[in-house]
């Protein structure tokens, strides 16, 4: 079986194989491999570092530094699993020093003119480096439009920073505020799709305010989503072609306006 797998032409199913998997449910699904325990470590790799975008500003909050944490845990091939760092960070961090570095992400930051308009798309965890960016733009004194696209499955328990979102829409730092909740009615409702509502104002912003665009967040389909989202846009707002679009799309990374960290 793990033969077949290893065909090029079975690529897919080689990744669904091994989407979620473990190396002791490999051990188990094959119990005629034997290793020795010097042989087994020495398969091993080193656990990778867990990245987590800041999610304060150290103008706000000089002697700290703010993390979203969302909890990964699910049941797999019969295991109940829990995501390595962040159920560690949940669960068994109290009292335990926790080795940390930064780590700059040097394309994904503000604008350097403080009165460029910013658009901010960043569902679930995502939303962390704009919850800095406007920190940062309010303690600066920025005077450039923000406009923050927010998305999770319920209102009532997924809106990281509500309060203090709504509260930056009072005080006018939010220009504009649109969130999506997929699970708060029949049909979902994504932030792609609160984009395609508002598809003029953001090819104004864009095109004519000259907006940077940001993404943060999910890479495997919300980044995908939220990136042909963008694309019908300058196509149907732009009058332009879908060669066109694709044109002004990379004219807008090779730029600097179009900015995206995702994972």
């Amino acid at each position: 079986m793990l033969k077949e797998l290893l065909h090029p032409d079975r690529k897919h199913d080689l990744e669904n194989y091994l989407w979620g998997a473990e190396v002791i449910d490999f051990l188990l699904e094959h119990p005629s491999v034997k290793f020795t325990p010097e042989e087994f470590v020495g398969l091993l790799t080193k656990l990778q570092p867990r990245l987590y975008s800041v999610a304060s500003s150290l103008r706000a909050y000089p002697e700290q530094v703010h993390f979203i944490v969302d909890v990964v845990k699910y049941e797999s091939r019969g295991r109940v699993r829990k995501g390595v760092a962040s159920a560690f960070l949940a669960e068994r961090a109290d009292n335990v020093p926790v080795p940390v570095y930064p780590s700059s992400a040097k394309h994904f930051h503000l604008p350097d003119d403080p009165n460029t308009p910013i658009i901010m798309v960043g569902p679930g965890t995502g939303i962390a480096p704009f919850r800095a960016f406007l920190q940062e733009r309010q303690a600066t004194g920025a005077k450039g439009e923000n406009w923050l696209f927010f998305g999770a499955q319920r209102e009532k328990c997924d809106y990281a920073y509500g309060d203090e979102f709504q509260r930056m829409k009072q005080d006018g730092l939010l220009t504009r505020l649109d969130c999506a909740w997929s699970r708060d009615q029949a049909h979902k409702i994504y932030v792609q799709h609160k984009m395609l509502e508002n598809a003029a104002e953001i090819w104004n912003w864009i095109d004519s305010k000259g907006a940077q665009f940001f993404v943060c967040g999910d890479a495997r389909r919300m980044a995908k989503d939220v990136d042909a989202a963008l694309r019908k846009i300058i196509q149907e707002h732009g009058g332009k072609a879908s060669d066109q679009a694709n044109e002004y799309v990379e004219k807008l990374k090779n730029d600097k306006r179009y900015k995206r960290d995702v994972y």
